[in-house]
């Protein structure tokens, strides 16, 4: 039968309706009939599912740790466990209890105490990149087993020194590592003791004032310092002794000194080590900036963060900030970027690179030209009466004009009980003088003139 195109878009076009409206047909005739339920909360046909949502919270036992994976606010948290697995991380919500030998302690205020990186550290530790073992890199071995060569350009490139980006890392034996770790400190010892490692310092333009302090010993070149995660019994105990006895030990090995006689290595914190605590708030003041006492910014009315995103960079801590903007306290944010903490602030200054000195200058003559500074902790606290010479810019020494000047006895106080320091280390420290507006003149002061012993002294500076 011949059919036309018309004829056979016809005749397909009823067969597909047809087929279509019978299949429909067959399908509602085998479906079930709706169960009619009045409350789902009150009645339901499955709640199976509810046990499974709940049971995602069991756990069988939980214990607290400290969190500290690259940063030093050592997060006391509590960790779940289920089947062996830690399952979830929590704040633990006990400051209040937290209690030092002299019977201080601590409240709820400093709660919650916890970050995002915090909750997720448990990922870290079951993850693929967990680091289990001793990695060594392949350029650092070869040199090494070569002896450790001197440095040239040739040697640092041929051992990639100045590409170790480029170098694979080796995994080795805990064994293997402390062995090439135990080599490599008897070549830095050898190489930099003696006169002809005082040598080698000047040549690679080390001041003789830090090869003064060497005392003779390759071993004082060395630096040792714990990594963030290690900041507490690890890195202040293990890397400590390690330092000062171990080093002491290569020491008189070395340069066949006597027991007394025998140097360690230089601990240094990570903040000494990266530079990122400002050295001049000590040498100003007497303190660190990690001596505050964050539940202070509760009660500022004015709250100022200089350089630092508070939001993102100290998580654990942003919670005291926000306290204060909830107490009223005026948020100033001095930052080149426009960041997290930047827009919750009363005022945003941005400021160019490398010109914070300026504007921080600036603040401070017109803080001391309206008079709104402390004058009294400025005078008892600082070195900012201290007098300097214009010619050497160093302090003006008492012995340096005072005819006969001595330092006073500091056996039996602060200085020599404490510090442990002698007549020999004090007078090399060296002593200080102010103009005394009193007698109009200046007027010599020593170390322990500070505080309530200089406000009793007299002198007004």
């Amino acid at each position: 039968m011949f059919l036309s195109r018309r004829q056979f878009l016809k005749v397909s076009t009823g067969t597909v309706a047809a087929v279509a409206l019978a299949d429909k047909a067959l399908a509602l005739t085998a479906l079930q009939p709706v169960v009619e339920v009045g409350n789902p909360l009150g009645e339901y046909p499955d709640r199976a599912w509810e046990r499974v949502y709940h049971d995602q919270y069991r756990y069988d036992s939980s214990f607290t740790w400290v969190c500290s994976p690259n940063d030093t606010h050592a997060c006391r948290v509590r960790s779940f466990v289920r089947n062996g697995v830690v399952m979830r991380v929590e704040q633990n919500y006990d400051h209040q209890t937290y209690e030092d030998l002299y019977g201080n302690r601590g409240t709820f205020a400093h709660n919650p105490r916890m970050c995002l990186k915090g909750y997720t550290m448990h990922r870290r530790v079951y993850g693929p990149y967990r680091l289990k073992g001793p990695l060594m890199r392949r350029g650092w071995k070869a040199w090494m087993d070569a002896g450790g060569p001197e440095f040239t350009p040739d040697v640092m490139n041929k051992y990639k020194f100045t590409s170790r980006y480029l170098d694979d890392m080796l995994r080795v034996s805990w064994d293997t590592a402390f062995t090439y770790l135990a080599k490599a400190m008897v070549i830095i010892a050898e190489r930099y003791s003696g006169e002809a490692g005082a040598r080698r310092l000047r040549e690679q333009g080390y001041p003789p004032e830090m090869i003064e302090m060497t005392k003779g010993s390759g071993v004082r070149t060395m630096k040792f310092r714990a990594g963030m995660p290690i900041l507490g019994v690890i890195g202040k105990m293990a890397v400590t002794r390690m330092n000062g006895g171990c080093g002491a030990l290569l020491d008189t090995y070395i340069r066949k000194v006597k027991p007394n006689q025998a140097q360690g290595g230089r601990y240094w914190s990570n903040y000494t080590w990266h530079g990122d605590q400002n050295p001049a708030h000590p040498f100003w003041s007497g303190v660190q900036t990690s001596d505050i006492d964050m539940s202070d910014m509760r009660f500022s009315k004015l709250n100022t963060s200089w350089g630092k995103n508070f939001v993102e960079n100290k998580m654990p801590e942003a919670h005291w900030k926000l306290e204060s903007i909830e107490r009223g306290a005026r948020v100033v944010v001095i930052t080149p970027e426009y960041n997290p903490t930047a827009y919750r602030a009363d005022y945003w200054i941005p400021v160019r690179p490398e010109t914070d000195a300026a504007l921080f200058l600036g603040a401070c003559k017109i803080i001391f030209d309206e008079n709104m500074h402390d004058h009294d902790f400025c005078t008892a606290y600082t070195d900012m009466p201290i007098l300097v010479r214009t010619d050497t810019l160093q302090y003006l020494d008492p012995r340096d004009v005072v005819k006969g000047w001595k330092f006073p006895d500091f056996s039996k106080t602060y200085s020599g009980k404490v510090q442990t320091l002698n007549p020999a280390k004090i007078a090399r420290l060296g002593g200080f003088m102010v103009w005394d507006t009193n007698k109009n003149q200046a007027v010599p002061i020593h170390r322990e003139l500070v505080g309530w012993h200089f406000r009793t002294s007299g002198i007004e500076p």
